[in-house]
């Protein structure tokens, strides 16, 4: 990994917004991923598992090659220049057969998984937990981290209410949402990550819609092989309640969209998915998402008128 400071990073990526559409290529072969927004695993990464690699578009064989070539003066910018060329030979960056998998209280088909949350609203001892798994429809020698887009749609003529507020800085309910990320040695579910690596999340909102971003990844040159048809857990969003703050929204029916997310294969090879069991309800039957399963029509916009 390139040798690179957070202060260095700051200074060329001066926002965390601007720092969530970069490609997790590029933030990798920086070396960090930055400060996470308000919620964020930092465990200690473990010491680098070296395997060969047939990949030589993202990767120059082991860990230890790769990390030699990344340390080198544009070392990391052939490594890109290189996995350009091959993803162009391939018609670009696909996950054709990829899928992903939202579920309350375990992984996508796991035992305890569901598609609804009646959430305790009093019960400040009771957390809801979400869980974002895929199927990555590919074999890869690297899996290097992901972005993905979860939005909190209100349903009806409701709106979300002040309960949503949970920004770090500012909002009405702080400290209630924050993100768990594969990689962890005690994330207790497969998981493609073979070190730990650094995420953030950034939630922004409307009075009837709440987005949630996130990114994710472990250091380049020591990430692990992975299989198309496992199902991997990326990582677990979880809402904690503060009933002593009397907010409302908490029982306000809402659908929960995984809206889209990038996976990281390597440098040039970060394929958008948005496809899979994308829907699940809060406070609500899952029927409360019918509405916006459907096909999303652009918005009529009138034509501008031609000066003559």
């Amino acid at each position: 990994m390139i040798d690179s400071s957070y202060s260095t990073l700051r200074r060329t990526l001066p926002s965390r917004a601007g720092l969530a559409r970069r490609s997790l290529a590029v933030l990798l072969g920086m070396g960090a991923l930055g400060s996470c927004a308000f919620a964020a695993d930092r465990s200690p990464a473990p010491p680098p598992v070296a395997h060969a690699s047939k990949d030589g578009a993202a990767t120059a064989g082991t860990s230890d090659s790769l990390a030699r070539v990344l340390r080198e003066p544009g070392g990391f910018q052939r490594v890109l220049t290189r996995a350009d060329s091959v993803v162009k030979s391939r018609g670009g960056a696909r996950a054709d057969n990829a899928q992903l998998y939202l579920a309350w209280n375990a992984p996508w088909g796991s035992r305890r998984s569901a598609r609804s949350r009646m959430p305790a609203c009093d019960d400040s001892t009771v957390a809801d937990t979400l869980f974002l798994s895929v199927k990555l429809g590919r074999d890869a020698e690297r899996f290097n981290g992901f972005t993905g887009e979860l939005v909190f749609h209100a349903t009806g003529t409701d709106t979300l209410g002040p309960w949503w507020h949970m920004e770090g800085k500012g909002g009405k309910n702080p400290g209630s949402l924050r993100a768990e990320w594969g990689g962890s040695p005690d994330f207790g579910w497969p998981q493609p990550f073979r070190s730990a690596g650094q995420g953030f999340i950034i939630l922004d909102r409307t009075p009837s819609r709440a987005r949630l971003r996130m990114v994710f990844a472990v250091p380049f040159e020591i990430s692990g092989t992975v299989d198309s048809d496992s199902l991997y857990t990326l990582c677990r969003v979880i809402l904690k309640h503060h009933p002593d703050r009397a907010l409302a929204g908490c029982d306000r029916p809402v659908c929960v969209e995984w809206a889209s997310a990038t996976l990281a294969f390597g440098p040039k090879d970060e394929p958008r998915v948005a496809r899979g069991e994308r829907f699940v309800s809060y406070s609500a039957p899952a029927t409360a998402c019918g509405p916006f399963m459907g096909p999303r029509v652009p918005a009529w916009k009138p034509k501008t008128p031609t000066r003559r």
